[in-house]
């Protein structure tokens, strides 16, 4: 059973760092990208520029959330799971799904379907606010056992 969990954790680490293989290519196509994607659908300059800004502001909030649960898978393979480190991490997360809801909120006025990301965001952002919430409270029951033994 334990093997399945770190097979579990060995995918999702891999798979978080194929992600941020495939964002930071994205640092440097995205203009060819979105000439690709004028293929499907006219985006106007304006609509183009507004998708560059967004996505090079969020970044930064992306680049800090894959490193955090890239840190963190890496904790928990090792073994430690219930650490005050793995709490901020999952804050620093959270935080990261607001900046990124933040960010696009006025680019939705230039280009309305990124309304959906703010949205799905806000929402993981209130998501893992309860997961860090839930593993604060796991880790503060962890160190008191931890006296009592």
């Amino acid at each position: 059973m334990k093997s399945s969990k770190n097979l579990t954790a060995v995918i999702t680490l891999w798979v978080n760092r194929a992600v941020a293989l495939a964002v930071g290519a994205m640092l440097f196509l995205l203009p060819y990208v979105l000439e690709w994607y004028q293929e499907f659908r006219w985006l106007s300059e304006t609509e183009q520029l507004v998708l560059s800004i967004c996505f090079y502001c969020c970044a930064a909030a992306i680049a800090v959330a894959l490193w955090n649960v890239d840190r963190m898978l890496t904790d928990i393979l090792a073994g430690q799971v219930f650490i005050r480190k793995n709490v901020k991490r999952i804050q620093r997360i959270q935080l990261s799904c607001g900046v990124v809801a933040l960010i696009c909120i006025p680019a939705t006025v230039a280009y309305m379907p990124l309304i959906f990301l703010v949205v799905i965001m806000a929402f993981l952002c209130l998501m893992v606010s309860v997961v860090a919430s839930v593993m604060d409270a796991a880790v503060t029951i962890r160190e008191e056992n931890d006296l009592t033994i």
